[in-house]
């Protein structure tokens, strides 16, 4: 039987505790399905020692992912776990995280996969709300609360995308200021509000690009490098990397990519088995096809 944020008793906290191994513990968001049930799968098949715990929006569904795990994988039947996760929502991450706390204390590895794109040709301000909301805002505070819970020497691995690159910005004078040395996360959440405002108010053309999920991740990305230069992250050997697995043939992505599960989860997994040691000139950086890679 699974974990699940939702049970609250002395007891049970007691006794699962007693279950959980002494392996390193490692964290996939959105693990239901897609790129972060091919992580969870590859996890399980490798073997390595890893704890998994699966973050998932519909404990339901997730359960039942979480018991074909065990029965195809029985020697990690111990080694998974199961929590409610939704990253859009703040009231979610905040009980998904007292709950990594309370069950588990703290934790290894980080990975961000959970992310949503609007299908079709949508675009209005509801669409990037909500695109925003999961990709950039959601996907931020989640790594905020859960700093204090990775592990010395730990990581934080985030699945972004290529899609978001600089070329999504049109203004010269907005990209100028997002390549400068300089650029705050302060500074990134205002042109995150100003692109929603200006969409809101139908004047984003001159601006910026109709594309909402590629200009969340653009920001993402940009937030990363700022974050992985942290004095609280550095001073405690966290490595903290971006990464993009490739156009994978997903419900989000449809049946047309090129690439399947099992090459998409290929880069994300390797940045997690680096050695924990954070180098300057990886960290805090985008990588693609297990190479860093420019977002200009």
């Amino acid at each position: 039987m699974g974990i699940t944020n939702r049970w609250d008793c002395f007891v049970c906290k007691v006794s699962y505790r007693k279950m959980i191994s002494s392996g390193k513990k490692i964290i996939v968001t959105g693990s239901n399905r897609g790129i972060g049930h091919g992580l969870v799968k590859k996890l399980c098949a490798d073997n390595k020692g890893y704890d998994v715990i699966m973050a998932v929006r519909n404990l339901e569904s997730g359960q039942k992912i979480l018991n074909e795990f065990k029965q195809a994988y029985p020697s990690m039947k111990d080694k998974l776990f199961l929590g409610q996760l939704d990253v859009s929502n703040p009231e979610s991450i905040d009980s998904f995280t007292k709950w990594v706390s309370n069950t588990f204390g703290k934790v290894d590895i980080l990975l961000n996969n959970a992310g949503m794109a609007w299908k079709g040709d949508a675009f209005n301000e509801e669409v990037v709300r909500t695109t925003f909301q999961t990709n950039f805002y959601g996907t931020i505070e989640l790594t905020e609360k859960m700093l204090p819970l990775i592990n010395d020497s730990g990581k934080i691995v985030t699945i972004t995308s290529s899609a978001g690159k600089l070329g999504k910005v049109k203004s010269p004078e907005i990209l100028q200021k997002l390549k400068a040395d300089d650029l705050t996360a302060d500074a990134i959440y205002a042109y995150a509000k100003e692109f929603y405002n200006d969409v809101k108010a139908d004047n984003y053309a001159e601006k910026w690009t109709k594309h909402a999920y590629g200009l969340s991740k653009l920001f993402l990305n940009l937030w990363i490098r700022i974050f992985a230069k942290r004095p609280e992250v550095l001073s405690r050997n966290i490595q903290v990397y971006a990464c993009c697995p490739g156009w994978v043939r997903t419900d989000m992505a449809g049946p047309n990519a090129p690439r399947s599960i099992d090459e998409g989860v290929v880069c994300p997994l390797y940045l997690v088995e680096l050695p924990n040691e954070v180098k300057s000139d990886l960290q805090g950086q985008f990588f693609y096809d297990c190479r860093v890679t420019s977002i200009n």
